[in-house]
């Protein structure tokens, strides 16, 4: 099998029906042919030496870090990066090395575009790479405003800053939380034992029902990702939402931070991901993923690896 077909779907997430199976190979071969065309003129034309790899895209190392630890399956990586596409319109850029670094796993599906993951696996911690991208492992045929056109080959510029480990991406995050403590002047925030920020913004009454294992919780909320307030899901018309304290499909920084409340209590929760959604897909940019999502091309809004924000009145206890 023709390895460029093997690794072919929309974004790598989405699934083809079975009717259109013939047309999409088709449309796939012809746009590995067109781009494979514009991206070695480029490198032509410009004298750029890169190595082709078997996929389909190109890299050149640029700095070198022999004693790095070489990047493996399944490790959480850190990354400094900037895209542009061929004819040099900047897409998102994420070098200043004054700001922490962006996270993904090393893993299938763990990266869109797919060429800067596959890549990851080329690289050492501290190495910076130039990768040359065909359209088909970068956003496809996806278009985003004037962002991100469709059939865009792509130039990235990456730096893989960092792989982590887990207790060690622990740590990188309760420095995110503190240090949006700091610069937003928060105050009230109580670290919890099990790594949520707590902030009782109204107690309630001491006279009401205190939630425990067991308990349904009806509450009105909002979920915010930190980074950039990216809006995750609110509750609409002031209809509370209910969960049953203690089930093992709840999310744990819901039964964390909805245990021992009551009614009419105010709540903010800022809590790290490994209690949250985990290491879900990355996408660069960071714009386009909620489009992504409500066109079902990933399957959760939230990004990996970054603290949320929760807001939450009590409306029950029972």
């Amino acid at each position: 099998m023709n390895i460029k077909h093997s690794i072919f779907s929309v974004l790598g997430l989405a699934i083809m029906s079975v009717g259109c199976i013939e047309t999409e190979k088709s449309d796939f071969e012809l746009a590995v042919v067109r781009d494979d065309k514009i991206i070695k003129e480029y490198l032509t034309k410009n004298n750029i030496e890169a190595t082709e790899t078997q996929v389909g895209y190109y890299y050149k190392k640029e700095i070198a870090n022999d004693l790095g630890n070489q990047i493996v399956n399944d490790d959480i990586v850190g990354i400094y990066y900037e895209i542009k596409n061929i004819e040099g319109q900047l897409i998102e850029s994420h070098l200043d090395e004054s700001k922490p670094p962006r996270l993904y796993s090393y893993s299938e599906g763990g990266l869109i575009p797919r060429a800067m993951n596959f890549a990851s696996g080329l690289a050492r911690e501290g190495e910076t790479f130039t990768l040359y991208i065909p359209s088909y492992l970068g956003y496809q045929n996806y278009g985003y405003q004037q962002l991100v056109l469709p059939n865009s080959n792509l130039v990235v510029k990456v730096k893989y800053a960092k792989t982590y480990e887990k207790e060690e991406l622990k740590v990188f995050e309760q420095g995110l939380i503190e240090s949006y403590i700091e610069e937003k002047g928060l105050e009230g925030f109580v670290r919890s034992p099990d790594g949520l920020y707590v902030k009782i913004v109204n107690p309630g009454s001491a006279e009401n029902v205190e939630s425990k294992t067991g308990s349904v919780v009806g509450f009105t909320y909002k979920l915010i990702q930190l980074e950039g307030q990216l809006l995750l899901a609110e509750s609409t018309n002031n209809v509370p939402f209910q969960i049953s304290l203690g089930l093992s499909t709840n999310l744990k920084f819901l039964d964390l931070s909805l245990m021992k409340v009551n009614k009419t209590m105010e709540i903010e929760v800022i809590a790290p991901s490994h209690l949250g959604y985990g290491g879900t897909s990355q996408v660069f940019p960071y714009g386009i993923r909620k489009d992504l999502f409500e066109k079902s091309i990933i399957n959760q809004i939230a990004r990996p690896y970054e603290p949320l924000l929760f807001k939450a009145t009590i409306v029950d206890v029972k």
